[in-house]
């Protein structure tokens, strides 16, 4: 009977020892697994963190191509008005060159008639045409100076607007602006790198000139236009035009001069 029991207990240990055996390969194997999941975890983690990296860049990406083509949209328009602009002041200023040129030839001709009539007067009162050589005759004469010196006046007033408007179409037409022309920075974006001057067609401004900007006698940097209105213009920041450290503000002042070659 005692062997039995021997036996019985020999073959109970050798069975946990075999089992304890089992169980712990079966562990390693679960333990492994486990390993070779948080790996694939983590390696899916950075793929979507990879991922929602690409997708922030695509869409900031498509955030910049969106405010781009809306910038060029808006220039585009711009150029547009402003074309439209510079084609209704061309087409002015045409006209008005014209009317004073007829008003010109208009008052020349008054002229000559007059400087006639005073020469026909003149001649015959020297020549003693008329009956008497009276104080009415003479103050006649006068009367026909003074309306000759006024119509001269008036000519050469008309000569000089008509000098003046040509000048102002061959400048407009060679995109020339008058020298000294100054004005202000009535606003700043710096994101886009542009301001807004209180400049515009009525004062000469045209499309590509390049302003100083200045804040009192200090140089601040330059600007170039973009795009002109009848009163105010949009000008782009010349790159590398303004020193470290300072930057456009609103209230500066610009100003057109002439480059000396």
């Amino acid at each position: 009977m005692g062997k039995i029991l021997l036996f019985v207990s020999f073959l109970i240990v050798l069975l946990s020892a075999v089992l304890g055996f089992v169980n712990k390969g079966k562990y390693s194997e679960v333990l492994a697994k486990v390993s070779e999941t948080e790996d694939a975890l983590k390696a899916k983690s950075t793929e979507l963190a990879a991922k929602d990296k690409a997708l922030a860049d695509a869409t900031g990406k498509v955030a910049t191509v969106t405010a781009e083509k809306e910038q060029i949209q808006a220039q585009v328009a711009s150029a547009t008005s402003a074309a439209e602009t510079a084609k209704n002041q061309v087409a002015d200023l045409t006209s008005k060159v014209t009317a004073a040129e007829e008003a010109t030839k208009a008052k020349e001709a008054e002229l000559a008639a007059a400087n006639q009539k005073l020469a026909d007067a003149s001649t015959a009162v020297e020549a003693n045409q008329t009956p008497t050589s009276s104080p009415d005759d003479k103050a006649q004469i006068e009367e026909l100076k003074t309306i000759n010196a006024k119509l001269q006046g008036e000519a050469d007033t008309f000569k000089s607007q008509v000098a003046a408007l040509q000048k102002s179409n061959e400048d407009r037409a060679a995109l020339k602006m008058r020298d000294g022309v100054e004005g202000r920075v009535l606003a700043v974006n710096p994101a886009w790198n542009f301001v807004v001057l209180n400049l515009g067609d009525k004062q000469g401004v045209v499309n590509n000139a390049e302003l100083l900007v200045k804040r009192g006698r200090q140089l601040v940097g330059k600007v170039r236009i973009t795009s002109v209105e009848p009163s105010t213009s949009i000008a782009d920041i010349v790159a590398n035009s303004v020193p470290s450290g300072t930057v456009i503000s609103p209230g500066d002042n610009v100003i057109f001069q002439t480059v000396e070659e």
